[in-house]
């Protein structure tokens, strides 16, 4: 270690100890210098000039000076905007732009990048509070032959000190002799004092805002402007009353009113808008928001409609005198299930539908609106033809409104590190630093994470009494999550004999999976034939005998292109299960569910998504054994794509079905409404290669009525097995519009009975 660089800076100290007066009184001047320097605040600003590239903007800084006066500071090269704000601490202060301004050639600057000559003097003051000197000559200029100007730079301005290398140029500056303050100015040097603002950087906000605004082609009226991402609207009136019309003092107090409802915080501020002409459509609502007269019996909200440049009540007629709705009513909303098993609240307003959110909040946008809501009505099934219907008409679609929720969900998010291990990832552990009062939790997964031995389980019993909604969501292009062998007893590598689940879902709550790709690791060493499938479940769900598990599948793909693939895809029961734009690829069973209710779903575009049982690319009929190494290619029964089995019914859309026996149906429904199946637009198939003569498209073990309308059947040996006795009832099978290719055998219905326009020509009769 040096000592004498580290030596000289104590010198001044101790030599005040001594009792020099003159070196105390320069101090004390020092002092008092680097204490006004502290508190001095640079201005930022902005100019247009003429550069290489045309008309450019520039920035400069205005900074104080000791004697009162202010200094111009160049900032040449430093085009970007959030480099020159961290270059002097202005992180949330606004700049503002100037005109008409004309900078000395002969300004001192700072250039991005730093420009400074690398063997100009410097003192570098080791005090925190200090100030550190640096002599201003630009690299390539011979040093001055007279009193020159230098930099004095705060040691708590980071950005200077770091841009103008302070600290590594002191490192590489000569030591000073012992005894010496370090390099000193000439005397008639000119200082040029740097400062800096050390404001806090703004923290992200992506809550409400409110502003008011003008618009002009509006009547000229003030309304208010509500944003929150990508959303926003105009509150035309509060409490029935125009805010155009409210008195300076009543506007003030409507503004905050709402800032307070949508919890904006008071850092937040609001201002004075202009909207663009384009953001102002026909038919456009803006709203009247309740404030204080929300549990008024007599308040009828007056919301109102622009057509051809004037606004109109959308219910009722105007009152000129108040600007309010005359004779109007509430509009009312209904609730939609969706075809991705969510539900929604849908409500008209002039040429759009608002598209309001259903949160736990007791504050809604539906009371502040004024809404009346009645329910989307129907059976689950009429629900979801409803929706299909509605996704499926060739109208265009009106426009809509996506509001968040008024008061977000008390919601806890976890991001899970990149690569992490689900196996070693519980409940406890992911709910540790939750708040108490949560009521939902998001687990983010990284680009990758993996299934090493034990399920990553979610259980109902483990989560706080609170906690009744999960959403695990991966990266917007699907997380990888690369599943292992599991082996079955405590420290032991013996295979498992039944399939291990690598996502266990377990109890009556609801759990979204989204953005997930699920596939198996890959088998090291050499085999002698293809790997043996993957001893897993890729999502094995169960729900108490209430039914109260919902499981929501959205973008996932359970068992990738190359082998080996799940033992099987989807195990549920107990609920309702809803898949949507994802496939299954399993070796047994694709997806198998009984106590439920099942929507899969390929949407919008049909037969992109599919379910598949004997998925294995390679195999022959040798390698069809089960985890015991018992053959089990004898029958296609062991070979399901698709099973529903007791107390199921099922709502199919747009889906590629396709495995030995494609679907079975083990319901058996002494009476029945409505169809216990209904498959539409979709496609089912045989695994090419196996059972050619025995594959099955449907087999019937029990009773109800299965609806398959606008299918494409090919490459079975039989369309429909069915026994050919069924106690107590029969089974109805209901083809409309079918295409039926490449059938082995005609029908042979047994006791089932079989509608259809059209039958097929068997090819093997």
């Amino acid at each position: 270690m040096n000592t004498r660089r580290w030596l000289w800076a104590l010198v001044p100290v101790v030599a005040s100890a001594c009792g020099d007066a003159g070196e105390l009184e320069v101090r004390e001047m020092a002092t008092t210098s680097a204490q006004a320097l502290l508190a001095a605040r640079p201005t930022l600003f902005r100019y247009r000039a003429i550069g290489a590239a045309g008309s450019e903007m520039r920035y400069a800084a205005e900074l104080p000076q000791e004697d009162g006066t202010t200094v111009v500071l160049r900032l040449e090269g430093c085009l970007d905007e959030r480099a020159v704000r961290e270059l002097f601490g202005v992180r949330r202060s606004a700049i503002a732009e100037r005109t008409d301004v004309v900078l000395d050639p002969a300004a001192p600057m700072i250039a991005c990048p730093d420009r400074i000559a690398p063997d100009a003097n410097v003192h570098a003051e080791p005090r925190t509070q200090g100030l550190s000197r640096l002599e201003y000559r630009l690299d390539g200029e011979p040093p001055e032959a007279g009193p020159g100007r230098y930099f004095v730079i705060p040691n708590r301005c980071g950005g200077l000190m770091k841009h103008l290398g302070i600290a590594e140029r002191a490192r590489r500056a000569p030591a000073p002799p012992l005894g010496s303050p370090g390099w000193t100015p000439e005397p008639g040097a000119t200082p040029i004092q740097l400062s800096c603002a050390n404001e806090r950087a703004t923290e992200p906000y992506d809550g409400w805002e409110v502003h008011s605004a003008w618009l002009p082609s509006v009547e000229f009226r003030w309304m208010l402007l509500v944003k929150k991402g990508d959303t926003s609207f105009f509150v035309e009136s509060l409490d029935g009353r125009p805010y155009n019309d409210l008195t300076d003092a009543e506007r003030e107090r409507g503004l905050a009113a709402l800032r307070k409802l949508l919890a904006v915080p008071s850092s937040w501020q609001s201002t004075d808008v202009v909207p663009e002409d384009g953001e102002i459509e026909p038919d456009m609502p803006f709203f009247d928001v309740c404030l204080d007269r929300c549990g008024a019996a007599g308040w009828i909200p007056a919301h109102k409609v622009l057509r051809d440049g004037y606004l109109e009540c959308e219910s009722g007629s105007l009152d000129p005198s108040t600007g309010g709705c005359l004779d109007g009513e509430r509009r009312g909303y209904t609730e939609r299930l969706e075809l991705d098993g969510t539900t929604s609240r849908r409500a008209p307003l002039g040429g759009v539908v608002l598209d309001l959110p259903l949160c736990t909040a007791g504050e809604t946008w539906e009371r502040r609106f004024g809404l009346s809501g009645r329910d989307g009505g129907g059976t689950w099934l009429a629900r979801l033809i409803s929706a299909y219907n509605a996704g499926k008409s060739e109208g265009a679609a009106p426009r809509s409104v996506a509001l968040p929720c008024l008061v977000p969900d008390r919601t806890c998010s976890v991001t899970l590190r990149d690569s992490a291990d689900l196996s070693t990832t519980t409940v406890a552990t992911l709910t540790r630093s939750c708040a108490v009062d949560a009521e939902a939790l998001e687990v983010r997964v990284g680009k990758r994470a993996t299934v090493s031995r034990p399920p990553f389980t979610l259980d109902a019993a483990a989560f706080p009494a609170r906690m009744r909604r999960v959403r695990m969501v991966g990266e917007p292009e699907g997380s990888l999550i690369t599943v292992a062998q599991p082996t079955c007893g405590f420290g032991t590598s013996t295979a498992c004999t039944e399939a291990q689940p690598a996502i266990s879902v377990k109890g009556d709550m609801t759990v979204d999976l989204e953005h997930l790709r699920l596939v198996s690791r890959a088998p090291t060493g050499s085999t002698s034939g293809p790997p043996a499938p993957l001893a897993r479940v890729g999502v094995q769900a169960a729900g108490s005998a209430a039914r109260g598990l919902v499981l929501r599948v959205r973008d996932v793909v359970i068992g990738g292109d190359t082998a080996p693939v799940f033992y099987k895809g989807i195990v549920f029961s107990g609920g309702t299960l809803a898949l949507h734009s994802s496939s299954v690829r399993a070796f047994t069973d694709g997806v198998s569910a009984d106590r439920a209710r099942v929507s899969i779903v390929s949407w919008p575009v049909a037969g992109v998504h599919g379910i598949e049982s004997l998925a294995q690319p390679g195999l022959t009929p040798d390698d069809l054994v089960d985890l015991r190494g018992e053959w089990i290619g004898g029958s296609v029964a062991n070979f399901r794509a698709l099973t529903l089995s007791a107390d199921v019914q099922a709502f199919v859309v747009g889906m590629r079905v396709s495995g030995p026996m494609a679907v079975s149906w083990n319901d058996d429904r002494a009476t029945w409404t409505e169809d216990g199946l209904l498959a539409v637009d979709s496609t089912f198939s045989s695994a090419p290669g196996y059972f050619d003569r025995d594959s099955v498209m449907l087999s019937v073990a029990g009773r109800g009525q299965l609806n398959f309308v606008n299918t494409r059947v090919a490459d079975f040996g039989h369309v429909l097995r069915c026994p050919s006795r069924l106690s107590g009832g029969t089974a109805r099978v209901i083809f409309d519009r079918p295409e039926f290719d490449e059938i082995t055998y005609g029908l042979r219905q047994g006791a089932c009975t079989f509608e259809s326009a059209t039958l097929w020509d068997p090819t093997g009769e």
